[in-house]
């Protein structure tokens, strides 16, 4: 990818794709494999610049190696403009292209051969075996023309195979690459012996599996070179200038692999690292997770304690709708700007936008757009990166945070203005709670309860329990009155008594009508018999 044009490859269905880039491109141009002798193609690259061009290598279905190129001279009118093959070597299971700073030509690297392919009208490849004792698995030239850095596995005994890296040197005098220093990589008694990574090494460098992937990338205004190790879940940090001692590293955990299967400086300023944080199961390489980390590196250092800058996809920054969550690759361009793979090689662009925007991935399209910040945050520069809130005591204000300078100014963290206090009305939100009942045994509670008489509202009347007896005794007062009153004027007849008598006598269920019955003759019969209570 560079700042004009994005290339990628699907050996699926045997086609490179081009995408031009910028913004809300729904643009996509197909080049099919059979423009060319390619069956399998291993890698592509672009110029560092914007040239509309790319390079291939790959395998015909012979086996044999090929270098190849294609030119534009309009958008999606690509054509063939040169393909060789690396004569004399079988299929190569690890073949790796880089090109130069001044896209004048093409280094390979593989298990057997170097070569350079130069980009000109006589297109002159000229092959070497490879002196370098390295099995390839990354390279990146950068913004220059004298150097190069390699990571790959070096075999260092019959059956055992280390990862190693060189800074190679590039002569333009068309001889063989030649490394001038080693990295000092990975050792794996760094680890503790309950590490899993602490007996991690290669029977044969050349055997390719996914899980011994590597990435490398050079900034050269910086000096700085990022190679991340995903099979110990580990990225290193060197300066170009002391290979052998490392500014810094930083892992994602034990029993984890995948930190680090693609490394690449955000743009050319080489300032921000960015980096793939897939974690897979260590044992068998089973996909958990996929995350864009994004860091600071001039301004934070690089340590496991670093804090990344940006996390994607995060709330704001969703990931983009017809993605997997599993990512596979990254790459950018000088400006900065981030296209992304997913395990299906569908790729997506998020473009570095400029200051008082962030780029936003709830889009229609692969590409992001770009958004203005949320009211109460900034970014005062050109990136990917979400816009910040401003600290307490400064506001949000033209791309960038003024500080509050009334005395009695309101500007607390994401402020939008500077408000006085004096326009915010004072409410009081203090409750007072109830007490609690002097009573608190149940049976107090309950007895309290049944001979209170609460009268402040018919609900409260209807459901206490004084009301029910008052009514019952009322009832049975005035039903005994006239009962006795009538006894008294009428003796000799008992119609109003044994009327009552046989509705009590159904009333008594328990005590089939004997307690009823006691009753009755206790108050009508006794009452009225003079003979039963003798007088003085």
């Amino acid at each position: 990818m560079n700042d004009g044009l994005m290339v990628f490859t699907d050996n699926l269905n045997a086609a490179w794709y081009a995408v031009p880039v910028f913004p809300n491109t729904m643009i996509i141009c197909t080049i099919h494999y059979n423009e060319t002798t390619c069956d399998f193609v291993y890698s592509v690259v672009v110029p560092i610049s914007n040239i509309s061009a790319f390079v291939y290598n790959c395998i015909d279905l012979q086996g044999r190696n090929i270098i190849g190129l294609f030119e534009s001279n309009a958008t999606c009118s690509f054509y063939l403009s040169n393909e060789q093959i690396v004569f004399n070597y079988s299929t190569q299971d690890n073949f790796i292209i880089s090109i130069n700073g001044d896209n004048t030509g093409i280094y390979g690297f593989a298990d057997d051969f170097l070569f350079y392919y130069e980009l000109n009208s006589t297109f002159q490849l000229i092959v070497w075996p490879n002196s370098l004792n390295i099995s390839p698995r990354a390279v990146d030239i950068g913004a220059n023309i004298d150097y190069a850095v390699v990571v790959g596995y070096c075999q260092l005994a019959p059956a055992y195979a280390v990862d190693c890296g060189f800074i190679v040197s590039l002569n333009r005098s068309l001889s063989c690459p030649n490394s001038t220093n080693a990295f000092s990589m990975i050792n794996s008694n760094q680890f503790a012996y309950s590490d899993p990574r602490i007996n991690q090494y290669l029977t044969n460098s050349r055997d390719y599996s996914a899980q011994t992937v590597m990435s490398v990338s050079i900034a050269w205004r910086t000096r700085c070179v990022l190679i991340g190790v995903q099979s110990f879940n580990m990225v290193l940090l060197y300066s170009l200038d002391d290979p052998m001692h490392p500014i810094g590293t930083r892992q994602n955990g034990i029993g984890l692999m995948g930190f680090g299967k693609s490394v690449v400086w955000l743009d050319d300023q080489g300032e921000k690292a960015v980096i793939l944080a897939n974690s897979y199961t260590y044992s068998t390489y089973q996909w958990i997770s996929s995350f864009v980390h994004i860091y600071d590196v001039q301004s934070d250092g690089f340590s496991d304690s670093t804090q990344p800058v940006l996390i994607y996809p995060n709330s704001q920054q969703i990931l983009f709708r017809w993605m997997l969550p599993e990512f596979i690759r990254l790459v950018c361009s000088s400006h900065g700007h981030l296209a992304i793979f997913d395990g299906l090689g569908i790729p997506a662009i998020i473009y570095s936008t400029p200051s008082g925007s962030y780029p936003n991935t709830n889009s229609t399209y692969f590409t992001s757009n770009t958004v203005p910040c949320i009211r109460g945050t900034y970014r005062n520069y050109n990136g990917i990166e979400l816009c910040i809130p401003c600290s307490n005591g400064t506001y949000a204000y033209s791309n960038s945070c003024s500080s509050c300078t009334q005395p009695d100014s309101f500007c607390p963290y994401g402020a939008v203005e500077e408000i006085s206090y004096s326009t915010f009305e004072s409410i009081e939100q203090d409750q007072d709670y109830p007490e609690s009942p002097e009573n608190t045994v149940f049976d107090d509670i309950l007895m309290q309860n049944m001979f209170s008489f609460n009268t402040q509202s018919g609900h409260c009347v209807l459901v206490s329990p004084i009301t029910w007896v008052l009514l019952v005794i009322g009832l049975g007062v005035i039903l005994a009155g006239g009962m006795f009153i009538h006894e008294f004027f009428f003796p000799g007849i008992h119609i109003t008594r044994d009327g009552t008598k046989r509705i009590l006598k159904k009333m008594d269920l328990i005590g089939e009508g004997e307690v009823f019955q006691f009753l009755i003759h206790i108050f009508f019969v006794d009452s009225t018999n003079t003979d039963r209570y003798p007088t003085d």
